[in-house]
């Protein structure tokens, strides 16, 4: 009999007869199961080993591998069932039901991360019943409790107006207990549920109106006042401590004369194209463009392994944590001489823990960086550049991470759109016909065109909405298909359906622009809107929404002219209208050349370039003063 034994089973009476009084003294810190109890408490026992064995599985996945749940859910139903064989009711159970609920919200983290929205329902239920029988666990009760609510808000049966904060707090409390006891993979856990609630989508970047803008201080508190919160914000006063030591440092040779620079496009990689572009032309610059797998990396949702390895590097400066990363993508990264990160998204929070203590980083940033959870895991104190794309979002960024990223220096830069991707002159239909590029999403409101559109045809029925890009896709979220067919029901209906063209996904976007008069920018949000802008340069009027997330920001007026800015359909048409009477396209030619720092070279990649490979005028870390454009 093992000492170490947490279960002693007497699997017949003689075995008991025999062994029972010498149990206290032979595995003290044991249960033992009678021989009736055997059979049930056997069976107990390989569920909870089968249950493991399921998770390990799932665990050992990579993030967007997509394995059933039935591997596990069995064995979960048999841990929870009252009656053994026969309806022999176990006394007291081998495993505590605590155990099973741990487990319970472990899968329901991997469940939510794959968007398995069902099985998340059903293995919450299950938890909830573990929680009612057992007298409850507060820590798997919060849990419970946050995941419920996320799972609320992509059902749409939870109002996004509905507060928050109290249920992260909740949880932030639990994995701040659990960090000071240096559980990490349990604060990971925790933190994770936490923070996947507080960013998430439908509060933020898929609304008219978020939080993080209107009330950055009150929101944000329970993260920067949790001990989490403040071990990753730490990371700006840790200084050279973390620097790898001579003896681990990389060695770095000279690659010629030419500048070693790395380059991650991304979560969402099509808007660094240009930028790579420009960078693999320069001359004396060595371009790696390095691609992190999409389903680890991919998106904005933090996954409990990334949380770990930041916070380990936070705390320890170091990380036990296998990504999985290709041992030369980790090494083109360790011995450049700049990063550059596209996105302030998990895979920069990973680059800023490994960069050079000598090199340079710069990360460029968008609306959805400021309004999700990876820009709080960066170590900033490793970032000497931040470029923004527009100037609403360098001052949300500001209020969002604060004296996190005083230390950098701050620029705004626009995205590149060269005019001479434009060439041609536009074609006459284009004079009654308004145009959306990438256009079927909740956060570009394209319902807000429709009425646009009603109301011109009223007026004359030659107008026509053409819509450049795919059509919606497959949403888990019930708020997001809620919107899709909604667009659909309008856009089908009469009169509506005779005056709307579909271009769906194409790759030559300026002949697709050449029909359009008047673009149409009718988003909740915008940081830097390519698609506006590209139609803008092609020759057409661009109509601006005043985007309601940023409007206290004013982010519409501060980077389209304040005459092409709109609030509402009826003040879209009746400007519409009234340049359609008048020179539309000299109308046109004078908002291009007001907006001319977004067409020109010296304004967008010159200077992005002149950030990226100019040697630093100060050391490359330390605070510097701030250069605005």
């Amino acid at each position: 009999m093992a000492p170490q034994a947490d279960h002693v089973v007497f699997l017949d009476e003689e075995a008991q007869h025999h062994f029972e009084s010498r149990v206290a003294s032979l595995a003290p810190a044991a249960r033992t199961w009678s021989a009736a109890q055997a059979r049930d408490a056997l069976r107990e026992e390989s569920a909870w080993r089968q249950l493991a064995h399921g998770l390990r599985e799932l665990d050992a996945l990579a993030p967007n591998a997509n394995r059933p749940l039935s591997k596990v859910l069995p064995h979960i139903a048999a841990l929870l069932g009252d009656a053994g064989e026969g309806g022999t009711q176990l006394p007291t159970r081998m495993f505590e039901p605590e155990d099973v609920a741990s487990e319970l919200r472990r899968l329901a983290r991997w469940a939510l991360r794959r968007g398995k929205f069902p099985a998340l329902r059903s293995i919450i239920a299950m938890g909830e019943e573990i929680l009612a029988r057992s007298g409850g666990s507060r820590i798997e009760s919060d849990a419970f409790a946050a995941l419920t609510a996320h799972a609320e808000l992509v059902e749409g049966s939870r109002s996004a107006e509905e507060p928050v904060v109290t249920l992260v707090s909740a949880v932030l409390e639990h994995a701040d207990s659990a960090l000071r006891a240096e559980d990490l993979d349990e604060a990971s856990e925790l933190g994770a549920i936490a923070l996947g609630l507080l960013f998430h989508q439908q509060l933020h970047t898929a609304r008219e109106h978020t939080p993080l803008v209107t009330e950055t201080e009150t929101y944000l508190e329970p993260l920067r006042s949790s001990y989490l919160g403040q071990c990753l914000a730490g990371a700006l006063t840790r200084g050279t401590d973390t620097s790898p030591s001579p003896e681990t440092a990389p060695e770095v040779g000279p690659a010629g004369d030419a500048m070693r620079v790395a380059i991650l496009p991304g979560a969402y990689p099509n808007h660094a194209k240009p930028m790579i572009q420009a960078l693999v032309s320069e001359p004396g610059v060595q371009a790696s463009v390095i691609t992190l797998d999409r389903g680890q990396f991919g998106g904005m949702m933090i996954d409990t392994p990334i949380l770990r390895h930041c916070l380990e590097h936070a705390i320890h400066g170091t990380s036990s944590v296998d990504l999985r990363l290709d041992p030369d993508i980790v090494e083109i990264v360790r011995t450049a001489d700049v990063v550059v990160a596209d996105w302030a998204d998990k895979g920069a929070a990973w680059a800023s823990t490994v960069v050079r203590p000598d090199a340079r980083m710069v990360v460029r940033v968008h609306s959805v960086d400021v309004l999700s959870a990876p820009a709080h895991l960066l170590d900033w104190s490793r970032v000497d550049d931040i470029v923004f794309v527009s100037e609403h979002i360098r001052d949300l960024f500001r209020s969002v991470l604060g004296h996190r990223v005083s230390h950098a220096t701050h620029h705004v830069v626009t995205n590149i759109v060269p005019p001479e991707n434009f060439p041609d002159p536009l074609l006459p239909d284009a004079s009654r016909t308004l145009g959306i590029v990438g256009w079927a999403q909740v956060v570009k409101d394209p319902l807000f065109a429709l009425d646009v559109l009603e109301r011109l045809i009223a007026v004359d029925p030659s107008w026509r909405l053409r819509l450049i890009g795919a059509d919606f896709g497959d949403h888990h979220a019930a708020w997001a298909r809620a919107y899709a067919d909604e667009f659909r029901r309008r856009a089908l209906s009469s009169p509506l359906v005779d005056h709307i063209d579909y271009s769906g996904f194409t790759r030559r976007l300026p002949d697709q622009l050449r029909h359009v008069g008047f673009i149409l920018n009718t988003s909740l949000r915008e940081s830097c809107p390519v698609g506006t802008l590209e139609g803008t340069a092609a020759g057409a009027f661009p109509v601006v929404r005043d985007w309601p997330a940023f409007a206290p920001l004013d982010g519409a007026r501060r980077m389209f002219p304040a005459d092409v800015v709109v609030s509402t359909p009826e003040e879209a048409a009746e400007l519409v209208l009234r340049l359609s009477q008048e020179n539309r396209a000299e109308a046109a030619r004078e908002v291009r050349q007001r907006m001319s720092s977004h067409f020109s070279d010296d304004d967008t990649r010159g200077r992005l370039l002149s950030i990226i490979v100019s040697p630093p005028s100060a050391p490359s870390r330390g605070p510097r003063d701030e250069r605005l454009p």
